[in-house]
């Protein structure tokens, strides 16, 4: 996160006092008055509006949360397209993409289409890693990307990011709230991270507390208590993020990585870096630096050529990032020096959980 994406969250969570902060608080409240009007009246009009949505021909399920930041969306949309898979589904995941221009994956078009897919979605790169036999598909238009899915042969449709997507219709709705930071300080954009109201909460049809394993017992009982009464009773699971094991740069997976030998530099650019930090260190990792970057970052070829000077300055034998990090220095990452690894993450849940999940996507699968 940059500095000044750290005096933003100061400003907004009411960490920082005084006068001056007071009345930026209020101007911020008075400019998130627009947006939270437009949230409301686009949403009155598909509740209220018959065909709003519009359906394809093959089951959606949508992931997707209603705050700004990372909630675990990615580990849970290939958590799904997996689910799926096992049940014999060609599956399609969709993506508006970070910058919202459509791309397709395809493995022949060589330097210019990594590097396109590098700028315009590395969750996009990352779940084409995790889920190799699914299409995955960048465009703004989902309804448009669905239909081009389907005619390519996907029977199942996975929408990424997509819980304020609403004019594709979704057979199944799968929302996050990240029990470290559950309602965005209880405020719409800009004044807090809520992209919607809570109350929203009563579109869904099943909601995963990602990250319960970072906050204790009580406050996992309360969360879920406050969440079954905004969405009106939806079934609410747990869920916690687990590190997968390490891979390179290419995805290859790392056998016998001893994180506890490890004296680490790290870096990311994504929105909750303290996760990953805590992540990496409960491998028993030393970590020497740490280096965080704003959600979605591009490293510029002098960034990427500092690291490895670096790691030699603070004898580290190691650099760790993301995944997410990861799949965009793939042919720009140097060849000599200290060697570049990543956390893989996966999204976890109790018996219980898995079971919940489980029942809804078969009741989506026989109905359509």
């Amino acid at each position: 996160m940059s500095k000044a994406g750290a005096r933003f969250l100061d400003l907004i969570s009411k960490r920082r006092g005084g006068l001056l902060l007071d009345i930026a608080r209020g101007t911020l409240m008075v400019l998130s008055l627009p947006y939270m009007l437009a949230v409301t009246i686009r949403n009155a009009y598909y509740d209220l509006v018959k065909r709003s949505a519009r359906r394809v021909e093959r089951p959606v399920i949508a992931i997707g949360n209603i705050t700004v930041g990372g909630t675990g969306k990615t580990p849970m949309a290939a958590y799904v397209t997996n689910l799926l898979e096992e049940r014999n589904r060609n599956t399609a995941i969709l993506l508006r993409g970070y910058k919202g221009k459509p791309v397709r994956f395809d493995h022949d078009r060589g330097d210019r289409g990594l590097t396109q897919w590098r700028i315009e979605s590395d969750e996009a790169m990352v779940l084409k890693r995790l889920c190799p036999r699914a299409a995955v598909i960048i465009d703004a238009d989902r309804l448009a990307g669905a239909r081009r899915a389907i005619a390519g042969g996907a029977d199942a449709v996975v929408l990424d990011d997509a819980f304020q997507h609403r004019r594709i219709g979704r057979d199944l709705d799968v929302v996050l709230i990240d029990a470290t930071l559950p309602f965005g300080h209880g405020h719409m954009l800009p004044r807090g991270l809520l992209r919607e109201p809570v109350s929203s909460l009563r579109r869904a049809d099943v909601i995963v507390l990602s990250r319960s394993d970072e906050v204790d017992v009580s406050t996992q009982g309360m969360l879920t208590a406050e969440i079954r009464r905004a969405s009106g009773g939806k079934p609410v699971v747990l869920a916690a993020h687990r590190i997968d094991g390490f891979v390179d740069i290419e995805g290859r997976v790392v056998e016998n990585a001893d994180g506890s030998a490890m004296r680490a530099v790290i870096f990311a650019g994504i929105a909750n870096f303290e996760s990953f930090r805590h992540s990496v260190e409960g491998l028993g990792v030393q970590v020497l630096a740490a280096y965080q970057y704003p959600d979605h970052h591009d490293y510029s070829a002098e960034e990427i050529a500092a690291f490895p000077d670096v790691a030699a300055n603070v004898d580290a034998n190691v650099l760790l990032t993301t995944e997410k990090d990861a799949v965009k220095l793939v042919g720009r990452w140097p060849s000599e020096g200290c060697r570049l690894l990543a956390l893989r993450l996966e999204i976890v849940f109790d018996a219980e959980g898995a079971e919940v999940l489980t029942r809804a996507i078969d009741a989506v699968l026989t109905a359509r």
